[in-house]
């Protein structure tokens, strides 16, 4: 799918996000339920499920947010932690915010405190890499390779449970 296209501005993998019916501000249970464990599980204040558009970052479900990111359930995409990801399609890790030369301009880590993230791509089962399920705190930290597991296991849950809609739908 990364044939030297913007994977970010595939339209094809736009279109897959239309036809999954992930644009709507409807917060579905299980990708709550979802980003609540991921939270949890890694000790961290948000969790997120991200849906990647060309344009900006919608928050499917969120756990933890605060003020206008709350309010608003997104960010323009060139703020996105989560594009690195869905660029890559391998995860996207930051210990430190304020020293990573990919984001640390980025108004969140300078005006919301964001200081670490993990985020793992959500991967359909036709290849498109929707957005992320990801965690994020106000303090640096690492993160062990097996905390990256439970994050993709819950990723894998996520996806299950997305792709769901499209039988839906």
């Amino acid at each position: 799918m990364t044939d030297g296209r913007d994977v970010v501005r595939d339209p094809e993998r736009l279109a897959e996000i239309a036809r999954l019916g992930l644009t709507s501000q409807e917060v579905d249970e299980v990708l709550q339920q979802t980003v609540e464990e991921a939270a949890r599980a890694l000790e961290l204040p948000i969790g997120l499920v991200t849906i990647v558009l060309d344009e900006a970052q919608l928050f499917a479900a969120h756990h933890g947010l605060t003020g206008w990111m709350a309010q608003s359930r997104g960010t323009p995409v060139e703020w996105s932690f989560c594009a690195h990801a869905v660029e890559s399609g391998q995860p996207f890790v930051v210990e430190d915010a304020e020293t990573h030369p990919l984001v640390r301009h980025m108004p969140v880590v300078e005006l919301d405190n964001v200081r670490c993230y993990a985020g793992i791509p959500l991967v359909t089962s036709t290849g498109h890499r929707l957005g992320t399920l990801c965690v994020i705190g106000h303090e640096p930290r690492a993160f062990a390779e097996q905390e990256l597991d439970v994050l993709r296991g819950l990723a894998e849950k996520a996806v299950q449970r997305i792709e769901a809609r499209r039988k839906e739908n």
